[in-house]
């Protein structure tokens, strides 16, 4: 299959990576017959081809399944709900269609669980729910949006659903899941930590030597001093990823700003971008790249690959720093890519991102609301050598608790729990998992 574009859409993100790591992972185990990542089929000019092929092989025993509604236009999940029963129906029939039925389906996001919920209905296959993002942490951050009700009822009812329900964090289940105070529903939840991305990154835990070395980029010539450690951010333009909270407080601390380059990868804005709030975004971070404080100290290429992306995680092991101000992340695969490459961190105290540094011990956590506190960890990393040794040392050596292999086993044994597989039997409650013993 050819590279994944993540960034091109406000719905290309590290959920992704989370899909297709899994599935390669799990179709990697010798009791599994086959996994198919089955989403929806459409066509757009702007977006490519590749969304239009039926089905792609994603492995020796995996593929990519495209299902076709009549509106073949694509649709940001905001805008998705209208087309749910028709793909549905589509599933329902690609499913009776195929020689051997699934024994699960594993749905990611509310949306998935409701096509999920009506497939269980018609042809009694269980289903999984993980939520990626939750509605109820939108709350405080767009109160005014009609659609949010909606979304948090959906999510709820995903919740309340599922045969199962698998987390990344504590986090997620203690805080962020229990909020919608599903009833019985603690019997039925377990967490699991994802693997660090390796999907065309080429990233490895180097746990035997140190970081990987200074490596040149092709955005150098939009900076003065290219040489110069650099502050690094790899997110979507969109508000709650507060990228333009980071350039603010990058530009509000002059010491921060002498010792080092600003690098943002946001989404891929080479030929525009499909909705109005990332164009905000990125227009914003253009305005803040022209000003005198940051002409010459801030790079924000309008496009980029995996390549490109593990080129700068490098670079930034070479005495800068890796930055996810995020008003909420729900995980943060982001910041166990940087962990891999022994990448030091400062990152949102706001969701996942705590208990991702509890287990790899290899950043600082922020408010992403105080952008001078912001500003003075990206500082204290990036000015105080042992600090920045100890921290990418830790990285390196810690990366490796985040397994694909390890939530591969897992999730396929709660697969099998649900009644439909001869697979290894789980305890009757979940016990979740340790990152470290």
């Amino acid at each position: 299959m050819p590279p994944i574009r993540y960034g091109i859409t406000a719905d290309t993100g590290g959920h992704i990576a989370y899909v297709l790591e899994a599935a390669r992972a799990q179709a990697g185990l010798p009791q599994v017959v086959s996994v198919s990542v089955v989403t929806r089929l459409f066509e757009d000019e702007h977006l490519g081809a590749d969304y239009a092929r039926a089905s792609e092989r994603l492995g020796a025993k995996a593929t990519i399944d495209r299902v076709a509604t009549a509106n073949r236009r694509y649709l940001e999940k905001e805008d998705l709900s209208r087309d749910l029963p028709a793909f549905a129906d589509a599933l329902c029939a690609h499913l009776i269609g195929r020689p051997r039925r699934p024994d699960v389906l594993h749905a990611h996001f509310a949306d998935a669980a409701q096509v999920a919920e009506v497939v269980r209905r018609r042809l009694g296959i269980p289903f999984v729910y993980t939520p990626h993002a939750l509605g109820m942490d939108k709350r405080g951050m767009a109160a005014d949006d009609p659609r949010l009700d909606q979304r948090i009822a959906a999510e709820r009812g995903a919740l309340a659903g599922a045969d199962a329900v698998i987390v990344s964090t504590r986090n997620e289940a203690d805080r962020q899941v229990a909020a919608y105070q599903v009833p019985g529903l603690e019997s039925r939840l377990w967490q699991i930590s994802p693997g660090v991305p390796q999907l065309g990154m080429g990233l490895r835990s180097h746990r035997s030597g140190g970081p990987a070395p200074w490596q040149p980029t092709p955005w150098d010539r939009s900076l003065d001093d290219a040489a110069k450690p650099i502050v690094l951010a790899i997110a979507r333009p969109i508000r709650k990823k507060n990228l333009v909270g980071l350039v603010r407080a990058f530009a509000a601390n002059d010491e921060l700003r002498r010792r080092t380059n600003l690098v943002i990868l946001a989404g891929q804005h080479e030929g525009g971008l499909p909705s109005d709030e990332q164009r905000a975004v990125v227009a914003e971070l253009r305005r803040w790249a022209a000003t005198p404080a940051l002409r010459g100290r801030f790079a924000l290429p309008d496009k980029h690959d995996t390549a490109d992306a593990a080129a700068l995680y490098r670079r930034a092991a070479a005495g800068g720093v890796f930055v996810n101000p995020a008003l909420h992340e729900p995980f943060g695969l982001t910041l166990i890519e940087a962990a891999a490459v022994g990448v030091p961190v400062v990152a949102t105290g706001r969701g996942g991102p705590a208990d991702i540094i509890a287990t790899t011990g290899h950043g600082l956590l922020v408010d992403p609301l105080d952008e001078p506190a912001i500003g003075a960890a990206c500082l204290r990393v990036v000015s105080d050598p042992a600090l920045h040794r100890r921290l990418s040392r830790a990285g390196l050596d810690n990366a490796h608790w985040f397994s694909w292999s390890r939530y591969a086993e897992r999730s396929v044994a709660i697969y099998a729990s649900l009644g439909r597989a001869a697979r290894p039997a789980l305890p009757a409650r979940p016990v979740p998992e340790r990152a470290v013993a």
